[in-house]
Parts: structure tokens; sequence; C-alpha cells
């Protein structure tokens, strides 16, 4: 009883102003953010020494202050949201700065992709150009930017792309840290790390392979995933997941932190968007949603924003989880998966991100985050401004929201 009371108090907390939005209103904020990120796309190298910009890296000669002129042009995690975001904007709007905006980001990394890779030693990867591209070591390197390269292959079939694809399809399946029933795992902070950020990392990849090869193994694989992440992370007594699962003490860590929530919903979401109808497991990944959805609700504030930690309403509002959240239960409704009731969450959940939006640039959106061993460290990590981890969810957020609105 105590638990449907606080769902009922969840959908009463959400504000009436949220039945209020247009689908107009909703298209042009997610316009000026895909504008301030087109806008702020160069596509050349960096000198942080000297200052030159670098339009062609072979003539110039990479030296170790070399790095792409801005964080769009990257290889991470993040810029493979992004990618995923401009595709779905692309596909809804018909614009062509929007569906080729992937298309041009892989045609700059891969340019001199062979140069990069004759020089790479294998160390320094944060700091070298695209070395996660170059040297496959974690879902964070080939996950997210794999799958959007995916999307691209699927039009676009040159021979580099298939190449690196199957890098990385080698890489999940077959190379990736494990525990023994499968789940998939880091060998930091300790070894046999669970993360829930890794969900992300790997189910949308596999979802788009199994589009790609037209192969069931690649959904069953994304599947069992789905439900082993939710075996590990998943706690009873809050409704939420935490950020880690520690095998080598049997226990979880972190805390329940708001985008690690988020990236699990997304990467849930995702699968489901892409998953044969008849697959025998498409059930039990619904209801997995579904119970995520539910319980998330439940930690929405007044303001449509979720909090950087989900059950510390004195942790800060925080953007990134907000859209994650938002996109997935605007996707659950819009799908059929969950009662369209719970539209109302996502409307106000949108309201709240509008409030962080200023111009094209997004707030509140926290920095990259490894795992803390107390509270405390999430409390404290920063978030600056127009933090890249964030925009390719807000993007998708606004394209799911608008969907439920009428014309």
């Amino acid at each position: 009883m105590k638990k449907i009371m606080a769902i009922v108090l969840a959908f009463m907390s959400i504000p009436c102003f949220a039945q209020n939005l247009s689908k107009r209103e909703v298209m042009n904020t997610v316009k000026r953010v895909a504008d301030n990120v087109v806008k702020n796309t160069t596509y050349l190298y960096f000198d942080r020494e000297t200052g030159d910009l670098i339009p062609d890296l072979r003539k110039y000669g990479y030296n170790k202050n070399v790095v792409p002129q801005n964080g769009y042009n990257d290889w991470k995690y993040w810029n493979g949201v992004i990618h995923i975001a401009f595709n779905a904007l692309g596909e809804s709007t018909k614009t062509a700065k929007y569906q080729n905006y992937a298309r041009k980001n892989f045609e700059f990394l891969f340019r001199d992709y062979d140069y990069l890779k004759g020089i790479y030693d294998g160390k320094g990867q944060w700091d070298f150009p695209i070395a996660q591209a170059l040297d496959i070591t974690e879902l964070d390197d080939c996950g997210a930017m794999g799958a959007s390269l995916v999307e691209l292959y699927m039009t676009d079939r040159k021979a580099e792309y298939g190449a690196w694809i199957d890098a990385a399809d080698e890489h999940v399946m077959k190379k990736q840290l494990r525990l023994p029933d499968g789940i998939f795992s880091r060998p930091k902070p300790y070894h046999n790390t669970v993360w829930a950020d890794d969900l992300y990392m790997s189910v949308p990849f596999l979802a788009r392979m199994g589009q790609l090869t037209g192969k069931a193994g690649y959904f069953d694989e994304a599947a069992r995933q789905v439900i082993l992440f939710n075996k590990y992370l998943y706690d009873e007594r809050a409704g939420l997941m935490w950020h880690c699962y520690y095998d080598d003490v049997k226990t979880n860590g972190g805390a329940f932190w708001g985008r690690c929530n988020g990236w699990m919903m997304m990467a849930t979401a995702d699968l489901l968007r892409l998953m044969p109808q008849n697959h025998p497991q498409r059930s039990e990944v619904i209801a997995l949603l579904k119970r995520q959805i539910i319980n998330t609700a439940q930690y929405q504030s007044q303001t449509g924003l979720w909090h950087q930690v989900l059950n510390r309403e004195d942790s800060y509002p925080e953007t990134s989880c907000t859209a994650m959240f938002t996109y997935s239960v605007a996707l659950a409704v819009n799908n059929g998966w969950i009662d369209k009731r719970y539209r109302t969450i996502a409307l106000a959940g949108w309201k709240g991100i509008v409030t962080q939006i200023k111009g094209g640039a997004v707030t509140n959106i926290c920095e990259g985050t490894g795992i803390g061993d107390d509270v405390k460290f999430y409390y404290d990590r920063p978030a600056p401004h127009n933090d890249i981890h964030g925009l390719g969810a807000v993007i998708l957020a606004g394209l799911e929201v608008s969907a439920l609105l009428d014309e």
C-alpha cells in the first residue's frame, strides 16, 4: 500500500502546466540545441601549444599537443549518442544539416585513421586523437560510437566502416571482460566491476548489429544483458539501480546516480524499439522497463527534473538523467509499452529540461563520472556549461516528447 501511495503522489506532484506544451515549441527548442552543436563542430585539429588550427593533419604532423579542436569531433561514447540523436532528428525533419551530421563526423574521423593508427603507440588513450577508435579495450571505446556507425553503414557501405564494425563486434561478443554468467564487467576500479553505464555502451550496438545482419543472436545477447544488469544492480527497497556491483566483495557500490540509471533505462527502451516483436524475451524486457519507469517516477521533483543522486533531494537537479528518463518514458508511451497516463511524467520532464537551456546551450549536465566510494563523490561532481555528455539525450527527449503532442 505504501508503494502504491508513493506512485500516486508522484503523479500528483507533476505540474499541470506540463499539459500546455506545443509540438512546435518543443521542436524549436530541439533545433536550438542541435544548431548550437552544428555551429561549434569545426572538423579541424588544434595544436594546444602553438594555437594552430590544422586543416590537414598529415601535412602538419602529429605531436603530443594535437587534439580535435572541439569535443564534437572526437571518438567518445557521448559523440555516439549525439550521432544517434542527429540521425533521428534528420529523419524527423528531413533537414540536410541534421541528416548529414554523423556522416560528416565519421568522414572526418576516418580521413586520418590510417595515419594515426600508423603512429599510435597504445599509450595515452585520452590524449591521442581518436585513440578509442584505434585501440578497442572497453565497451566505452566501441559501443555507442559503433551503434551510430552501424546506422551510417546501413546506407553507406564503405569498406573502412565495415572493417571497424567487425572489430567492434569481435570485441563486444568475444573479448570484453565478463563474469562467469556472461554479464559485462570491467577491470576497474576493482577487477570484475559491473558498471550500470555499460548497458548503454553495449546494447544499442548489439541491437543494431541484429538489424544489420538479421542474426537473432545479437538480440538474444542484448536481452540477456538487460536481464542480468537488472539482477545485479536493482535495489528492491529503493526501486533504483546502483552505479556498480563489485564482484570481489559481492556487493553493490557507488550510489543511485542519476545518469547511470538513465543509461540503463535508455538502453532498455532502445532495445525494445529495434527488437523483433516475436522475440522470446521481449515481454520480460518490457516488464523490466515498466518497473524502472514506475519506480523512477517517484523521485521526479516538482520542477520536472530529477536529482544528481536520485534519492537525495539536496543533490543538484541534473539535466542528462532527466533527458534520458524523459526520452525513455515518452518512447514507452508512444509505443504502448506502458500506459498512456505516464505521458505526464515525460511532459513534466521536458518542461524541466527547458529551464536548463539557455540559447542553444544546456546547463547542469554532470561531467564524465567514474565510480565513487561514497555518496559525497557524486554530490561534488562538476556540471560544466553545455557539457557534451547530455546533449544527445536532450535532443532525443525532445523528439520523443514532440511525438506525444498533437499538432
